[in-house]
């Protein structure tokens, strides 16, 4: 039997100082700098760990950190008030601002994505 004690989820970046930069100042979520890389601790107890790949990096093509938010609307503009841009999927109604606004839980939640320094994709998701 496998015993495990804890999980966490890691991706890597192309430049360390950037993505510290980025999570730590722009999303001011806690970062702390380990002999690895970054740990993000973006819900108090749950680190997401970042690793420096260089010029090996390529950016994920799926979503890989989705932070839950009260109101992804007040979220979004929080985030281009600090130069963040979301992105847009032309598969998916956005609003002005690139919110999916959902209105229909079963159909997905309300929804907004933004790519970090990396342009590895995050998004914000609404409780």
């Amino acid at each position: 039997m496998l015993t495990v004690r804890h999980a966490f989820s890691g991706f890597s970046v192309d430049d360390l100082d950037a993505a510290e930069s980025f999570y730590r100042d722009t999303l001011a979520l806690t970062v702390r700098r380990t002999a690895m890389g970054l740990e993000i601790d973006a819900t108090g107890g749950s680190p997401v760990f970042v690793y420096p790949k260089g010029d090996a990096h390529e950016p994920a093509s799926f979503t890989i950190l989705n932070l839950v938010v009260p109101d992804v609307g007040a979220a979004v503009a929080e985030l281009v008030g600090r130069g963040v841009e979301p992105l847009r999927y032309p598969d998916f109604p956005h609003d002005e601002d690139g919110v999916v606004r959902s209105t229909d839980p079963a159909q997905g939640p309300t929804i907004a994505w933004f790519a970090d320094p990396a342009g590895n994709v995050l998004s914000l998701v609404e409780e």
